[in-house]
């Protein structure tokens, strides 16, 4: 019994997007320049479910450019936990 082949399967497809890509044309998040934009990096510890004994962040805030330095402590000040799903009171 022979299968139908999808008609794009392994064929040429010109995208509309092409163009601007390889041209340079295309505008990208970090072209855009509004007054007071910062940046953000997030640094994550190597080490799967990790303790940190302490978080030393004194030689990031010495940094040239450095705006904030925020903390998962500082963080959990503005968060609430996330409710697991499921039925509650269900037994199991």
């Amino acid at each position: 019994m022979a299968t139908a082949t999808p008609r794009l399967m392994g064929a040429e497809v010109k995208r509309k997007e092409d163009p601007r890509l390889v041209t340079g044309t295309s505008s990208y998040v970090d072209d855009i320049a509004i007054p007071g934009l910062h940046y953000v990096a997030f640094v994550r510890s190597p080490h799967a479910h990790a303790k940190l004994g302490r978080l030393d962040t004194s030689a990031a805030a010495k940094r040239a450019g450095v705006f904030k330095i925020v903390t998962g402590q500082d963080i959990r000040a503005h968060c609430q936990p996330i409710p697991l799903g499921g039925r509650r009171g269900a037994g199991g």
